[in-house]
């Protein structure tokens, strides 16, 4: 099929000359002035390439193939015209975008050379876009599915009040979330997880992914949290081995017949526990500092168990809270984090999340967002 291209002229003999000239090699639409050529190019383009003259009553050549521009930036635009004035072609590259600047009279066969030219560069721009477009509903697709893999729902768990957010920098993430339920003892217990894996953007989530997958599969066999956490890590290393990506995970469960709660650490940092009747925060932190998930096969981790009360907040975040900045360089801190939740411990998990998330975007201001922030709230109740 032959390419489409438009010629602009305000001279119909010389329009009619040129589609009776070109004719044979392109399927050749004319317009006799710059706004029949806007109006055909809405109702009838796109077109491979636009020629246009300068001079024409109204709006020139220029300004034209500048609005050709941003109906359709494939387009390829190239002017003819007579005027032999500098300024002008300079005017035209730098304002218009041309891709060649040819004057009258133009002989045929250069001007279906330069046509030629401007097709091929339309086909590659156009693969190109095609491409993109194709990557980028690859790519919302892509984080749909990750969306819907986070907890649609607050756990309903009697005893706990808990919600979580992720924020991701990118479409897709590398931070995670999850929140599920396990029969431990013959009770009823909440499992809590927190992941960050290295980098963010789509490794990160396919990463991310397949360790909510190891989980999910892990939780539903036997074990304390440790042992969960070092069953994780071993398939993950596996899938990892030589990508040089690793993650972090803080894992626990919360009892809430016995008010205890039971965590692993995996290079993440400590969570918080906030206790309303005396405004205090200890780490939950557990034995040394252990390696995060990918690392070494062999890795053992170890869990910590410590009370809780009717109250009580659990605070789980990710370092892309605590380690965002602000335009002068400040970063927002775990004291900011801790501040915030203090001030709305009367609230429910939910609305603690985005409180927190809410100050994070206000004091980060309009610099770009950098990393993933995650957090969970998790409150102990009567």
């Amino acid at each position: 099929m032959k390419a489409r291209i438009l010629l602009v002229d305000d001279d119909p003999m010389l329009l009619a000359g040129l589609k009776r000239q070109l004719r044979r090699e392109f399927q050749v639409v004319t317009a006799s002035g710059a706004q029949e050529a806007l109006t055909v190019m809405r109702e009838d383009g796109p077109f491979s390439v636009v020629v246009s003259d300068f001079r024409m009553p109204g709006m020139n050549g220029i300004e034209l193939l500048s609005q050709v521009k941003d109906l359709n930036p494939d387009t390829v635009r190239m002017m003819l015209t007579g005027s032999t004035d500098l300024s002008t072609a300079v005017q035209a590259v730098n304002e218009g975008n041309i891709f060649q600047f040819h004057l009258k009279p133009c002989p045929s066969d250069t001007l279906a050379r330069a046509i030629h030219e401007g097709i091929a560069k339309y086909s590659r721009k156009a693969r190109q876009t095609s491409h993109l477009n194709a990557f980028r509903k690859s790519m919302a697709q892509a984080s749909e599915i990750q969306r819907n893999l986070m907890p649609k729902d607050r756990l309903a768990v009697e005893g706990l009040q808990m919600a979580g957010r992720s924020d991701w920098c990118d479409e897709t993430g590398g931070d995670y979330y999850d929140f599920f339920t396990r029969n431990v003892g013959g009770k009823v217990c909440a499992g809590i997880v927190v992941g960050d894996v290295t980098g963010h953007g789509l490794p990160s989530a396919l990463l991310m992914t397949t360790a909510r997958a190891f989980v999910r599969e892990r939780i539903v066999n036997s074990g304390d949290t440790a042992e969960i956490v070092s069953d994780v890590n071993r398939h993950l290393v596996r899938d990892v081995d030589g990508t040089h990506r690793f993650m972090s995970m803080f894992y626990c469960e919360v009892d809430p017949a016995d008010y205890l709660l039971r965590w692993t650490r995996a290079g993440h940092d400590p969570a918080f526990l906030y206790d309303p009747d005396t405004s205090a925060f200890d780490e939950l932190a557990g034995p040394g500092m252990p390696l995060p998930l990918g690392v070494l096969e062999d890795t053992r981790y170890e869990e910590s168990v410590r009370a809780v009360a009717p109250g009580q907040i659990i605070v789980i975040g990710t370092d892309g809270i605590w380690e965002t900045r602000n335009a002068q360089g400040e970063y927002f801190g775990k004291n900011r984090l801790m501040n915030v939740v203090g001030e709305n411990a009367s609230q429910p998990p939910h609305t603690i999340v985005a409180a927190v998330l809410e100050q994070l975007n206000g004091f980060r201001g309009n610099l770009s967002v950098e990393d993933d922030a995650t957090l969970v709230v998790v409150k102990v109740v009567p």
